[in-house]
């Protein structure tokens, strides 16, 4: 199927407008910039994107000429088996291209070296040429949005009558993700955390290394999203197994009124510095400022992780159309963490939250 739209085209062209290099590469391969071609093309293979004003090439080899008929339209197809290297090269001097920008930031050392090294063409590093557009989605991105936020929040919905004292982690992933693709969601966001007890304090936790099981007054933290058309919804939850302590209430209290006022103060005009310091006032007011250590949120797409930053060190400016996360948290180490994640979306007079899976107590599970 055909991902060739206006819309592609317009983002190939609004990139040129932005470069002076008359043409600019991007490559994908085993994953390195999968979502700049796709982004571009609407192809999800591995090959060289060559975007030259009104002309682009995708050069790939025979695993992927097919797959690139379908998935692109517009586009001039090369099949070379060194798409990376001089058969590249060899058709970008045939081309009379002999000066091109490439992503820096996504491809290796090893790969800025050789090019260097090939006949006729000078490389020229960009950090990252599509990060300021891609931060501004179209309509058509948002709603891709909307619905992998909905598939997570339906997911969740229907997992929680499921959970129990007893279950492991690594089952209650499982069986989201499981969940999450049964209702149409193409694969997860990223790998799912869910974290029961001591290790719902650690951010980027991986529930199949330990399968600890689900215990009474654990908190138990789910941070995931679905995946729409390559776009990637990001929401994080915290609920508890059981009656909870004191300490786990006033935690996801103070965390959700941290919560409610970073998305009170998200809008367009407002920068990410600003947005993250409502936030972690809140949580800094309450004593536990040494115990939210993470940026206030950060851009999603058809990446988890995109421009604008909400952080103490950003230098963001938010417009309307950016889609960003609001997550704060508090850890506190050997007992348990609370994090509060919303998707929104940006708007001149402030954002709209499209994550909906409630959040307005701790809930029992």
């Amino acid at each position: 199927m055909t991902r060739e739209t206006g819309d592609i085209a317009a983002r190939r062209s609004a990139l040129c407008e932005r470069l002076p290099e008359k043409a600019i590469l991007f490559y994908n391969y085993e994953g390195s910039d999968r979502a700049n071609l796709r982004y571009l093309s609407g192809f999800t293979g591995e090959g060289a994107l060559v975007v030259c004003g009104a002309e682009t090439l995708l050069v790939t080899d025979s695993r992927y000429t097919e797959q690139a008929r379908r998935e692109t339209a517009g586009i001039r197809i090369e099949e070379e088996r060194d798409w990376m290297g001089a058969g590249l090269a060899r058709i970008l001097r045939a081309l009379g291209i002999v000066r091109v920008a490439f992503a820096s930031r996504r491809v290796t050392h090893h790969w800025a070296d050789a090019a260097g090294k090939l006949d006729g063409i000078t490389f020229v590093p960009v950090a990252d040429p599509t990060s300021e557009l891609r931060s501004v989605k179209s309509r058509e991105e948002i709603e891709c949005l909307r619905k992998a936020a909905r598939l997570a929040d339906d997911a969740l919905s229907r997992l929680v009558p499921e959970i129990h004292a007893g279950m492991d982690e690594a089952q209650v992933a499982l069986r989201l993700e499981w969940l999450m693709r049964e209702a149409g969601s193409e694969g997860i966001a990223f790998d799912i955390n869910v974290s029961a007890g001591e290790n719902s304090a650690l951010n980027h936790y991986n529930p199949v290394l330990a399968r600890r099981k689900l215990r009474r007054g654990d908190l138990l933290l789910f941070d995931f999203g679905a995946c729409v058309d390559g776009y990637r919804s990001d929401m994080t939850r915290t609920l508890s197994v059981g009656v909870p302590s004191d300490e786990a209430k006033t935690i996801y209290d103070v965390t959700l009124r941290a919560n409610l006022a970073g998305i009170a103060a998200a809008r367009a005009g407002a920068t990410g510095m600003e947005v993250d310091a409502v936030a972690r006032e809140v949580i800094q007011e309450a004593g536990y400022g040494g115990r939210f250590g993470h940026g206030l949120g950060h851009g999603i797409g058809l990446e988890v992780h995109e421009k604008p930053a909400l952080s103490p060190q950003s230098k963001d400016t938010l417009a309307a159309g950016m889609i960003t996360t609001i997550e704060p948290g508090i850890y506190l180490p050997g007992i348990g963490g609370v994090r509060i994640e919303d998707d929104v979306v940006i708007t001149e007079g402030g954002c709209d939250v499209i994550t909906s899976f409630p959040k307005d107590r701790l809930i029992r599970v």
